[in-house]
């Protein structure tokens, strides 16, 4: 009786650790030559009483059957943007040669509507993440979630990773930096953080955009200061979609050398 319950004791400990272990993160299938593709598509139900609308970059072969789980992006556009806009500035290529090429492992990119009323983009983390977490096959832990904007976006990207780091695990900012009268706010973010949620930051603005380069600045002094990794990039190019994306390529080899 006693070696009934021990085996019984050791199937169950047996059962408890097969489910602990993740689903393996997706590769690039050999043989793959076919780009990614581009779907719109909607959150039926919304806190705010009406649809939100989003697109989705599927990557190169990508299934949704497999057992396998791809790390995530998710992109902002500026003021007045659309879920479209970053991919109508020619992202969709740029992600295609890098995977394709196998620079970075595949991944998806949810691209959001802008937040010019919903400053806190509280729609994209409490509406739109729990839709994509139900409906895409996406990894469970927080290194392979990310979030990037250009503008008011890049705003809304470090706003939600600084407030939520359990969820996320780097901030990408474009054409952005810390908002003037939220350094303190920044700070206590930052120093709430650990070990178990540290985060990393990748900002990039043209040094034709010299306002948001000053904020770039000043957001990077913050970060230096309390020990966070980050990267500031600078190159020549203004406040535009098109100077963000043809230093996408670099941003992406960032973030993947996490993953």
């Amino acid at each position: 009786m006693k070696r009934l319950r021990v085996l019984a004791l050791l199937i169950f400990l047996c059962g408890c650790g097969l489910r602990q272990i993740p689903n393996p993160i997706a590769v690039l299938q050999e043989g793959c030559t076919s780009p990614g593709t581009i779907i719109s598509s909607e959150v039926p139900e919304t806190a705010r009483g009406y649809p939100y609308i989003y697109q989705v970059y599927l990557p190169p072969c990508f299934s949704a059957e497999s057992e396998s789980r791809y790390p995530v992006l998710y992109l902002v556009p500026g003021r007045g943007g659309a879920p479209d806009t970053w991919f109508t500035a020619g992202l969709g290529d740029v992600v295609d040669q890098m995977i394709l090429s196998r620079e970075i492992p595949p991944f998806l990119i949810v691209a959001t509507e802008n937040i010019d009323s919903d400053s806190m983009a509280d729609t994209i983390y409490n509406d739109l993440i729990p839709h994509i977490e139900e409906n895409y096959p996406i990894a469970k832990d927080r290194k392979h979630h990310a979030v990037a904007g250009g503008s008011l976006g890049g705003i809304a990207a470090y706003r939600l990773v600084f407030q939520y780091p359990d969820t996320f695990s780097s901030a990408g900012i474009f054409g952005a930096g810390a908002i003037s009268g939220e350094e303190n706010r920044i700070s206590e973010w930052l120093t709430d953080m650990d070990d178990t949620n540290r985060v990393r930051v990748f900002m990039d603005t043209g040094d034709g955009d010299p306002l948001m380069l000053d904020r770039a600045i000043v957001m990077k002094s913050i970060l230096d200061e309390v020990g966070i990794e980050n990267q500031l990039h600078s190159g020549q190019g203004e406040h535009t979609y098109d100077y963000w994306v043809s230093n996408f390529e670099m941003y992406l080899k960032w973030l993947a050398e996490d993953w």
